[in-house]
C-alpha cells in the first residue's frame, strides 16, 4: 500500500512538472513547444536526462537502463522551464525525451523563429513596467517615444489581467534598451508565417472567419474549436473595435483551415540563440548539425523529402560533397513554369545591354523597331528588353547550382558572427568606398567612420545581410574604382547635401531624371531616417527600407528581389530591371565570404516551379540579325495601285499597272538590314496581257524568310 502511494505521488509530481512546462508564461528566452538545435557541453563527460525540470525528478530510462548524454551530443531543444531545457534526441535508434539544465546546452540553430520583429503601429511610449501608467524608459535623460513604423525585436509576451504586453529590444541614440509595449501597438513581421501556440484556460475557443468574432470557421462538419496548446502558424494581424486579432493557419481534422482569434489567446514560440557565458563560449561558425556528415544517399533523401525535383537533387548532392554544412530549402511557388516565363517576358520588365548578341534581345512588339532595325531603349541609353530565351536561362535555378551562382538563393537575413566587416571590405574592393572613411554629424559631434562599419550598423538595425547591402550599393552607384554616381556626391543642384546610396525612388529614365527623382525622395518624408543628409543616414535608412519592403515581405533572396514570384506584388514589385543582376551580385557575395565559406552553415531558399522542362534552359549564344523587312520597293515604270509603306510585314499585296506597250518592268527592292538577302526583284521580262504575280523574298541573317507579293497588270490593247 505504501509503495502504491509512493508511485502515485511520483506520477502526480511528473504530471505537475509537465503542466508547469505547458502552462508557464512565455519568457524572454523561450516559450513552450519551440525547437532549436543544440549541443551538449559537459566537462564530466556524461549528463543525466531527467523526467522533469529539476534534480528531484528521476532519470529517464530506455530499454531498462538510465539515459545519459555525453559531451558533444546533438539534441533538439523543444521547450524551457526555468533553468531547464526540454530536449529530444536519438539513442540506440530510439527517440528519447527529457530535461537537462540549460547551462549544459549550447543552442546553435533554431528550427522556429529565433528572432521575431515588429513595427510600431501607432505612436506610443516604451514603458519600464507592464502598466500604461508606469514609468517611461529613458535614454540619456530623455523619455523614449516610439514613432509609427519603428522596428522592434520581440523578446517575450506577458499577460497582465486581460491585456497582453510585449517585452522588446531596440537601439536608441546608439544605446540598446529594453522595455514593454502593448501588443496592440505592434504589427509583427510575419514573413511566411511564425509558429504560434494557443493558450487559454477555457475548454475551447472558436476560430472566426474575420476579426471581430461574428462568423465561425467550419470544417469537418462542425465549427473549428481550438484547445489549449494547439499549434498554428501566425500569418498576420488586424485591428477592429480597438482589439488586435491574429490570422492563423492550422491543421484541423486533417484539413488546413484559416481564421482569426483574439491576440490574448495566441503566443509566439521563441527560442533564443543563447548560451551561458559562465560555461560556454559561443562559436562564430556553428555547425549545421542537420546536414553535416550526411552521406550522398542520406542527403539525397533529405532533398527529395524537401520537395526538390530530380534535376535539382543531383546538382545539390554534388554541391553538398564540397560544402557539407550548407542546407537547401525548396521554395514551392505553386506556379506553372510557362506562365511565369510569359509574365516575366513582358516587354520592359527585364533588360539587357544593347551590346549583347541578338540571341539575348527581344524582338517582341514594343521591344524592337523592324522598320529601322533598332531595339527600343528602356533605361539610360543602352538597356533594351531581354529575349524570352534570356529570361528562361536566368530564371532556371538549375543553371546556378554551383559554389558561386548558389548565392543568389541565400537567405539575406543578417547573421551576426558570420557577416563581418572584413567580408564587407571584400565586397567594396575596387570601389571608392574600399577601406575609406567619411565624416558625418551625430548628436552635434563630428564622427569619422569607415563605410564598411556603416554597413554593419545598417545590417544590425535592419536585419538585412551587410553583404547584400554593400553589393546593392556597388550595383547601383559605383561607376569605377575611383568614381561613383552623382546620387552620392551631395552636390546635385537643388539637392545639395542629399545622398541616395541605393537609388531608392529613382525610376528608370534617361538623361539624369532618375537621379533627380531618387534625390527628391531621399530629401523628403520622415520615414527611414529621411532626409538623407549624410552617407550614414542614407546607408542605414536605406537598409531599413530594403528590409521592410523586400526582405521582410518574403523577397528575401537576390533571385526573388529580381523575379518576384512571391504572392506579394507578383511580377511587379521587382527591385532591378537588369536580368543578370542576381547572378552578378551572387559573385560579389561569394567573394565576400572568402575561403571560410565551407565551414559556414548557410541556408539557401531555391524556387521550384510546376511543369519545368526536363532539360536545363540553355544560355543564349551568339545569334544573328533577325530582321527580314523591306525598306523600299520601286519600279522603273507603271502606276502603283497599292504603294509600299515602310514597316509592312508582308501581309499586303502590291499592285502595279503598266501600259499595253510595256513588256518588261524592273523592280528594285532594298532590305532594312544590310545583313539581309533579297531575291525575286530585278527585271521582269515577257509580261503577258493580264495579271502576273511575283514574290520578293527577304531572308534575314538568322535564316528566316519573309515574302512580299507584287501583282503586275499589263493592260489590253
Amino acid at each position: 500500500m505504501k509503495r502504491n502511494k509512493k508511485i502515485l505521488i511520483c506520477a502526480l509530481a511528473l504530471l505537475i512538472g509537465f503542466a508547469l512546462w505547458f502552462c508557464q508564461e512565455p519568457r524572454e528566452d523561450g516559450t513552450v513547444s519551440a525547437s532549436a538545435i543544440g549541443k551538449i557541453k559537459v566537462s564530466g563527460g556524461y549528463l543525466n536526462v531527467r523526467t522533469g525540470p529539476g534534480k528531484n525528478y528521476g532519470v529517464v530510462k530506455s530499454g531498462g537502463t538510465t539515459v545519459t548524454v555525453s559531451d558533444g551530443t546533438t539534441v533538439t531543444v523543444t521547450g524551457k522551464n526555468g533553468s531547464w531545457y526540454h530536449i529530444k534526441f536519438k539513442q540506440n535508434n530510439k527517440n528519447v525525451t527529457g530535461y537537462v539544465m540549460k547551462n549544459y546546452v549550447k543552442v546553435q540553430t533554431g528550427k522556429v523563429a529565433t528572432t521575431v520583429y515588429g513595427l510600431v503601429s501607432s505612436k506610443t511610449s516604451l514603458r519600464s513596467t507592464t502598466s500604461t501608467t508606469g514609468a517611461v524608459t529613458t535614454v540619456k535623460g530623455k523619455k523614449v517615444s516610439l514613432k509609427q513604423g519603428r522596428k522592434l525585436r520581440i523578446l517575450s509576451e506577458k499577460m497582465v489581467g486581460n491585456t497582453k504586453w510585449y517585452r522588446v529590444s531596440l537601439t536608441v541614440s546608439s544605446q540598446k534598451v529594453k522595455g514593454y509595449i502593448l501588443s496592440k501597438r505592434v504589427n509583427l513581421t510575419c514573413g511566411k508565417g511564425l509558429p504560434l501556440v494557443v493558450k487559454t484556460t477555457k475548454k475551447k475557443i472558436a476560430l472566426y472567419t474575420a476579426p471581430g468574432g461574428k462568423k465561425k470557421v467550419y470544417s469537418g462538419g462542425g465549427a473549428v474549436a481550438l484547445k489549449n496548446k494547439n499549434q498554428a502558424t501566425l500569418l498576420g494581424q488586424k485591428w477592429t473595435g480597438g482589439k488586435k486579432y491574429l490570422r492563423l493557419r492550422l491543421s484541423y481534422k486533417k484539413n488546413t483551415v484559416y481564421g482569426y482569434i483574439q491576440d490574448k489567446y495566441g503566443f509566439l514560440q521563441i527560442v533564443a540563440k543563447e548560451w551561458d557565458s559562465n560555461t560556454v563560449t559561443p562559436s562564430s561558425t556553428p555547425i549545421n548539425s542537420d546536414v553535416a556528415g550526411l552521406t550522398d544517399a542520406e542527403f539525397q533523401d533529405r532533398l527529395e523529402k524537401e520537395g526538390f525535383p530530380a534535376t535539382y537533387v543531383s546538382r545539390l548532392v554534388a554541391l553538398h560533397r564540397n560544402y557539407p554544412n550548407w542546407d537547401y530549402k525548396a521554395y514551392k511557388t505553386g506556379l506553372d513554369w510557362d506562365e511565369v516565363i510569359r509574365a516575366e517576358s513582358k516587354v520592359g520588365l527585364n533588360l539587357v545591354p544593347n551590346s549583347k548578341s541578338y540571341d539575348w534581345k527581344s524582338t517582341a512588339a514594343g521591344a524592337y523597331n523592324w522598320s529601322k532595325d533598332k531595339y527600343t531603349v528602356f533605361d539610360g541609353t543602352t538597356w533594351v528588353a531581354a529575349s524570352e530565351k534570356a529570361v528562361k536561362y536566368y530564371m532556371d535555378p538549375r543553371n546556378f547550382m554551383d559554389e558561386r551562382g548558389i548565392f543568389q538563393f541565400e537567405n539575406l537575413a543578417y547573421q551576426k558572427g558570420i557577416h563581418t566587416q572584413t567580408g564587407v571590405e571584400n565586397i567594396l574592393k575596387n570601389t571608392p568606398m574600399y577601406n575609406k572613411t567619411y565624416k558625418y554629424t551625430s548628436s552635434g559631434k563630428q564622427v569619422s567612420e569607415k563605410y564598411s562599419k556603416t554597413f554593419i550598423t545598417a545590417a544590425s538595425s535592419s536585419g538585412v545581410s551587410p553583404y547584400h547591402l554593400a553589393s546593392r550599393v556597388k550595383q547601383e552607384v559605383v561607376i569605377s574604382s575611383t568614381q561613383m554616381s552623382s546620387s552620392v556626391s551631395g552636390n546635385v543642384a537643388g539637392y545639395k547635401g542629399i545622398y541616395n546610396f541605393y537609388n531608392i525612388g529613382a525610376s528608370d529614365s534617361a538623361g539624369g531624371g532618375a537621379i533627380a527623382k531618387g534625390l527628391k525622395w531621399a530629401s523628403s518624408g520622415s520615414t527611414y531616417s529621411r532626409p538623407w543628409n549624410s552617407p550614414h543616414k542614407s546607408i542605414v535608412g536605406g537598409a531599413s527600407y530594403i528590409g521592410k519592403n523586400y526582405i521582410n515581405k518574403g523577397q528575401n533572396t537576390l533571385y526573388l528581389q529580381k523575379f518576384n514570384v512571391t504572392p506579394n506584388g507578383r511580377y511587379t514589385h521587382q527591385y532591378m530591371t537588369n536580368v543578370e543582376a542576381p547572378n552578378s551580385e551572387a559573385t560579389k557575395v561569394k567573394n565576400a565570404y572568402g575561403d571560410g565559406k565551407k565551414d559556414i552553415p548557410l541556408v539557401f531558399s531555391i524556387p521550384v516551379y510546376n511543369n519545368m522542362p526536363d532539360e536545363v534552359c540553355e544560355v543564349p549564344t551568339g545569334g544573328k540579325n533577325p530582321n527580314n523587312f523591306l525598306k523600299k520597293l520601286t519600279s522603273d515604270t507603271g502606276t502603283w495601285g497599292t504603294k509600299f509603306t515602310l514597316g509592312d510585314d508582308g501581309s499586303k499585296t502590291y499592285t502595279l499597272t503598266v501600259a499595253n506597250s510595256v513588256t518588261s518592268v524592273k523592280l528594285t527592292a532594298t532590305a532594312v538590314a544590310a545583313t539581309s538577302t533579297v531575291t525575286g526583284a530585278g527585271t521582269k521580262s515577257g509580261l503577258k496581257v493580264g495579271t502576273t504575280t511575283y514574290t520578293i523574298k527577304v531572308k534575314s541573317e538568322s535564316g528566316v524568310t519573309r515574302n512580299y507579293k507584287v501583282q503586275i497588270t499589263r493592260k489590253s490593247a
